[in-house]
């Protein structure tokens, strides 16, 4: 089961990857931008972590680094959202 859902997180990262990269080449769609953002979110979420469970085994530095790849523009699309909610509750206990 982890192993498919590796398969299915590593082809959503190359879907959002190449609707990204067609983003770029061809001018703004916003099926394009959909694709890319729902791609990168899904991958994230489907990518069985590690940090969450260690199902996986401690000796495939390769399948950190992927994670780490996969994860990454998640983190990064995610990252405003979250200084949102941060400054929301600073202030929501003033």
């Amino acid at each position: 089961m982890i192993f498919l859902r590796m398969l299915l997180s590593v082809t959503l990262f190359i879907t959002a990857f190449a609707a990204l990269f067609s983003l770029f080449l061809n001018g703004l769609s916003w099926l394009y931008v959909a694709i890319a953002v729902g791609g990168f979110l899904l991958a994230a979420w489907i990518w069985p972590s590690r940090r969450k469970s260690d199902r996986r085994g401690k000796d495939y530095s390769f399948l950190d680094w992927l994670e780490l790849l996969i994860e990454l523009p998640a983190e990064l699309l995610l990252l405003p959202f979250r200084f949102i909610v941060s400054i929301g509750r600073l202030f929501d206990g003033i």
